[in-house]
């Protein structure tokens, strides 16, 4: 399997959550949704409590539910509620689909309405990319350029197609929201051919709020939204540049020259800083104060071992974890760059980490779900295997972790 095959296939798919139709308007306060890839703020940090740390498929012990996905995809789930999502899809059709959070019961499972015909890209899939919701509706984007709003009793509100990307790999960046607008990172293409750009839709009717070209080409990385240096922030990555955009406006705020190779890993924001990965190279640490562009200015420390070429990194604010594609973890401190430890799973792994209750969360590509501390001294708490190939980042909520499996949905918890 290629680099950027694995690359690809890990690629985030944003964990969204919803209501029913009568859902709570977008802002409402739901402090234990996991609404797009990796979280909240895209960080892979869940910090409304606890989840079990061992699980048996075998006895059902924490295993609240496991039922078939029915639906093709890498995406991640996404949770709102009591409702978990995931899209898929194929040359024929591209389906998005609700469970149940208590039982894993299929709610419903609707259809995008026929957009461009597309060829399905054969390392990423169709759906790829995860989903993403506002509170009000879900939305899921498509290798073929499908773009669907669905509302939460499965109806769709609109749907439009941008046109296929020109992507080699095919498009795998996941959505997010921001307020009552969707954010659609689009990239494609070589830098020079001028293609790539930002767009913010209008949740409610599809319509362009705003949109912003991008001086980068194809790229695979999920862009986070973020409040530093008191302004809301949305942070995109794509060669040579880490680039922030006013959450507003869509008008740029600062860019830093400091990525390079296929870049997949999403960026994260902890402790003040962010942290970007440039495939196989360097963690970069930025601080997001600046205007303009701040190569010169505000590019902190750089780590250059462990470092993956599809997982994204996660952080505390005082530590930074990555986990590369052969599964050696690796940790540096988050305000000095020095490596803490490195330690070798002996697993190899597609799923980003994420972190729970002072652990650190990991599932690797064959099922396993590995709990380690997330300190400054390595040390492994539990493992557990769920029998099941994994490729998806998993969506915390409610005290449960949910994870995409190849052919299940599995929720590990308590029933």
């Amino acid at each position: 399997m290629t680099r950027l095959l694995r690359k690809i296939l890990l690629l985030p798919a944003l964990a969204v959550s919803v209501a029913l139709a009568a859902g709570p308007p977008a802002g409402a306060d739901q402090p234990d949704d996991w609404p797009r890839f990796r979280g909240p703020d895209g960080g892979g940090v869940y910090a409304k409590g606890d989840v079990p740390l061992s699980c048996d498929l075998k006895t059902g012990a924490n295993i609240a539910w496991s039922v078939e996905s029915s639906l093709d995809g890498y995406g991640s789930p996404v949770v709102w509620g009591e409702h978990v999502f995931i899209s898929g899809g194929d040359d024929s059709k591209r389906e998005v689909a609700s469970f149940d959070l208590r039982t894993g019961a299929l709610e419903w499972k609707s259809a995008v309405p026929d957009g461009e015909r597309s060829e399905t890209p054969d390392q990423s899939g169709m759906a790829a990319a995860t989903p993403a919701t506002d509170g009000r509706r879900v939305y899921a984007i498509f290798a073929n350029g499908d773009l669907v709003a669905f509302n939460f009793d499965g109806g769709v509100a609109w749907s439009k197609n941008l046109g296929a990307p020109k992507n080699g790999y095919g498009h795998a960046t996941s959505l997010l929201t921001v307020g009552e607008r969707v954010i659609v990172q689009l990239d494609q293409g070589d830098a020079e051919d001028k293609l790539s750009k930002l767009i913010a839709f209008d949740g409610a009717t599809g319509t362009v709020a705003w949109e912003q070209p991008r001086a980068a080409g194809a790229s695979w990385a999920t862009p986070i939204t973020f409040d530093a240096a008191g302004r809301s922030q949305i942070l995109a990555l794509g060669v040579p540049w880490a680039i922030s955009y006013a959450a507003k406006d869509g008008a740029e705020i600062w860019r830093a020259e400091c990525l390079d190779g296929e870049v997949a890993p999403s960026p994260v924001f902890a402790g003040g800083m962010v942290f970007v990965v440039s495939p196989l190279n360097k963690l970069q640490a930025i601080s997001p104060g600046g205007s303009g562009d701040v190569t010169k200015t505000h590019l902190g420390w750089i780590a250059e071992d462990g470092i993956p070429d599809v997982t994204s990194p996660v952080s505390n604010g005082e530590l930074v974890f990555l986990v590369d594609t052969g599964g050696t973890i690796t940790c540096y401190d988050a305000r000095t760059g020095r490596k803490q430890w490195q330690h070798d799973l002996e697993e190899e792994c597609k799923a980003s980490p994420s972190i729970v209750g002072g652990k650190l969360i990991l599932i690797s590509l064959k099922g396993t779900v590995i709990a380690v501390d997330a300190a400054r001294e390595f040390h492994e708490a539990a493992r557990s295997a769920l029998g099941e190939e994994v490729f998806a980042s998993p969506a915390f909520a409610s005290g449960k972790i949910i994870v995409r499996g190849r052919k299940h949905l599995i929720c590990i918890g308590a029933k």
